[in-house]
């Protein structure tokens, strides 16, 4: 009995040296591993630092080159603006000495011909009316063709047989002759008998009458 009580009491010893290891292990990887996740943290942060300042560097470093480029381009489009303006005067000054007008001049010489259109058109304004004579108005209407298709008995086709042999107003027609029928019937239109039977005499003196006021014998 007292071997059996023995071998427990060395069995238990035993037991709890192995649970005392045991924690004094877990003890020491927990301090371990908490140590571990502090330096991880610091990695972290120091690493998060380190990409900010580099962030922040690359910024700064691309505004000034953004600011270097801005300011060429300035001073580049003034430098052609100067020579532009340099060319345009050089140009303006050679073509003075060689007398062709500048554009200056011209815009000048514009200037001055409106003002004299302009005075032209006052006094035309204000000219006073003057009716002209009715022989008068009748001899400028007469520069210009009657419409011969009014007449009853003339179509296109005889108006344009008409213009070509001369005839083109009311009074040639209103003055015809026997002898002018005769001619004008067997010359030009090759119709016999039509300007008397269609008594285009005197309708053109009617047609005469109405476009300018007066008669063929001009009352």
């Amino acid at each position: 009995m007292r071997n059996d009580s023995g071998k427990n009491n060395s069995g238990e010893a035993v037991v709890d040296q192995v649970k005392t290891a045991v924690g004094k292990a877990q003890e020491e990887i927990g301090k371990r591993v908490g140590s571990l996740v502090k330096e991880g943290e610091k990695l972290r942060e120091q690493t998060l630092k380190l990409a900010g300042d580099a962030a922040g560097e690359l910024k700064e470093r691309v505004e000034e080159v953004r600011g270097l480029v801005e300011s060429a381009k300035t001073k580049a489009g003034g430098t052609l603006d100067n020579l532009e303006q340099l060319f345009e005067e050089r140009v303006a000054r050679a073509l003075k000495q060689l007398g062709v007008p500048t554009h200056d001049d011209l815009q000048s010489i514009a200037r001055q011909l409106d003002e004299i259109n302009s005075r032209i058109k006052v006094l035309v304004n204000n000219r006073p009316v003057v009716a002209a004579p009715a022989r008068e108005l009748e001899k400028d209407k007469e520069l210009e063709k009657d419409d011969l298709k009014l007449i009853n008995g003339i179509g296109p086709a005889l108006e344009g047989k008409l213009n070509a042999a001369g005839i083109s107003r009311y009074k040639q027609l209103a003055m015809l002759n026997a002898a002018d029928i005769e001619r004008i019937e067997s010359e030009v239109i090759h119709f016999s008998g039509r300007i008397r039977r269609d008594d285009w005499i005197c309708q053109a003196r009617e047609w005469y009458a109405r476009k300018y006021g007066m008669s063929v014998d001009g009352e």
